[in-house]
């Protein structure tokens, strides 16, 4: 299983941590490089700065659901998501969610490969149910 500090380690791919609370705790440089926020611009900001406006009720529920419940279905394994640069533009992502206890707090991490747009692709999520 991938572990936070695993996703702390990647180089190849744009990685983001959040707390148990939704805020970014965490960026590598390649999230800077492909999606253009700088460290300063995210962290200690809400995790749906990065986040279409329509998806942003849906996490926000679901995350919300997982730390009540402690069951999701969004943990490791890959999802198709569309991700906001700093420039507001939306990019396809794949994005591979963990969840990680630290001190009694739960904490999450995602590794957001970019995706090329694809016909044949599953569609883009509208929402997410982490139960």
């Amino acid at each position: 299983m991938i572990t936070l500090t695993d996703l702390r380690q990647e180089m190849d791919v744009p990685v983001v941590i959040a707390d148990n609370q939704g805020f970014v705790t965490y960026i590598n440089p390649c999230f800077t490089a492909v999606l253009g926020w700088e460290s300063a611009d995210l962290i200690g900001q809400l995790l749906t700065s990065i986040l279409p406006p329509s998806f942003q009720d849906s996490h926000n529920l679901a995350f919300s659901r997982f730390q009540a419940t402690e069951q999701a279905t969004v943990l490791n394994h890959p999802i198709r998501l569309k991700t906001i640069c700093k420039d507001q533009s939306e990019i396809d992502t794949e994005h591979f969610i963990v969840a990680q206890q630290q001190d009694g707090q739960w904490h999450f991490g995602a590794r957001l490969r970019p995706l090329s747009p694809d016909a044949d692709a599953p569609p883009i999520a509208n929402q997410v149910t982490w139960h």
